[in-house]
């Protein structure tokens, strides 16, 4: 069964997850995690996408990619009670998507 997704919205819980999580390089992203006993059986998700991915357009389609990886793969594979922070490389936009749900699902497990 799949789990619910919450977009993580606040400055301060990026900040936490960067701080306090643990931190997995890949090759087209990055993904910081945290396990957090408090979040009632939820999974909370971050996207980053930086200047050095390019202009708005190429940040804004990086971010659709994460996200749709996330409900593909982190909805179905990922453990309960933890955030992620995905951050996204200049790879990802020129990446299949298949390529980019193995990785994910390798760097979560």
């Amino acid at each position: 069964m799949a789990q619910i997704l919450k977009t993580i919205k606040k400055r301060q819980t990026f900040v936490k997850v960067m701080n306090q999580g643990k931190f997995t390089r890949g090759k087209h992203f990055n993904i910081n995690f945290l396990e957090d006993d408090e979040l009632d059986k939820l999974i909370f998700v971050g996207y980053t996408a930086t200047k050095k991915i390019g202009a708005a357009i190429y940040r804004n389609r990086a971010k659709r990619i994460m996200r749709e990886l996330a409900r593909k793969v982190i909805a179905k594979y990922s453990k309960r009670n933890i955030y992620y922070v995905i951050i996204a490389k200049n790879s990802i936009l020129k990446t299949s998507f298949k390529e980019l749900e193995t990785e994910l699902k390798r760097l979560i497990l």
